[in-house]
């Protein structure tokens, strides 16, 4: 595939990605990038860190810590695999967490995306798969205690073309109501490659700006805007099919692609990310 860290046409509209690990460029030394990737049991795990403003402005992510572990494309893994993957998940989130000094006895988990739309689900199937806790906390005190796990409550908030609420909002007015010590958002992401879609998911610390990486941004869910720290968790399910080509330029109009195969990696990426919230923090 051509290159992922490409200087070229970095700038142009079409170069739709969520993935740091994309724009970042391995060919240009950029003062205040840092990249490694380490081998892991499930495949591989990739860590970018941005520290700059200058950074910022070269590889066009926001300043935070981004890691990518990587798997076999999800809806061929077996269930012990699945499983081994969701325990590496796990680890990674709670290094995160401990990295930004989180310590999450309250959490809000919330899944963005529309569930109707396959490629566009993989966040309300993460909540799906979430066991929530908050209410046996508030009613059963004693039980609660003993099941040892954080506060969880789960929400979708489906999208604003049906409910007319953007989803900060409705996660600024959650987090206001519960006072969550960390906030963990799970959705579909963007990807240039079909290297990558199904067989990435990306963890980051310093939120999310859902549909930016199809260029259709609603609003920053970010510590700045919702009033708590924020994990953002994804898989990329979609690639714009210019990517397709080496200059970039299709006869006719661009679209929004995704694998044949879309429902069983989101089936299998929403098993290996609940099922990580729920080993690190809940009821496992």
């Amino acid at each position: 595939m051509f290159a992922y860290y490409d200087d070229r046409h970095e700038n142009d509209v079409y170069m739709f990605t969520d993935l740091a690990v994309e724009r970042r460029r391995a060919d240009t030394a950029i003062p205040g990038v840092s990249y490694e990737r380490k081998k892991c049991s499930c495949g591989a795990v990739e860590r970018v860190k941005i520290s700059t403003k200058e950074a910022v402005v070269a590889v066009g992510k926001p300043i935070g810590t981004y890691i990518t572990l990587n798997t076999e494309r999800m809806d061929d893994l077996e269930t012990e695999e699945i499983e081994e993957a969701s325990d590496e998940l796990a680890r990674l989130i709670v290094e995160l967490c401990d990295e930004n000094h989180i310590i999450p006895g309250r959490i809000l988990a919330v899944g963005l995306g529309n569930s109707d739309l396959t490629p566009d689900s993989i966040g309300p199937k993460c909540a799906e798969k979430i066991i929530a806790t908050l209410h046996i906390m508030k009613h059963e005190a004693m039980r609660f205690e003993n099941l040892e796990c954080s506060e969880i409550a789960v929400i979708s908030p489906g999208v604003c073309a049906k409910s007319g609420i953007v989803a900060e909002d409705y996660v600024a007015g959650i987090a206001k109501r519960i006072n969550p010590d960390a906030i963990f958002v799970f959705d579909a992401l963007a990807s240039r490659s079909p290297a990558r879609l199904g067989r990435t998911i990306q963890i980051s610390d310093n939120g999310i700006c859902p549909g930016s990486g199809v260029g259709n941004s609603k609003g920053e869910i970010s510590a700045c805007t919702v009033g708590a720290p924020v994990i953002s968790i994804g898989v990329p399910t979609v690639m714009d099919s210019r990517h397709f080509t080496k200059d970039g330029y299709l006869t006719g109009e661009p679209m929004f692609v995704s694998p044949r195969e879309i429902d069983g990696i989101v089936e299998n990426a929403a098993r290996i990310i609940g099922g990580a919230v729920n080993q690190a923090f809940g009821v496992y």
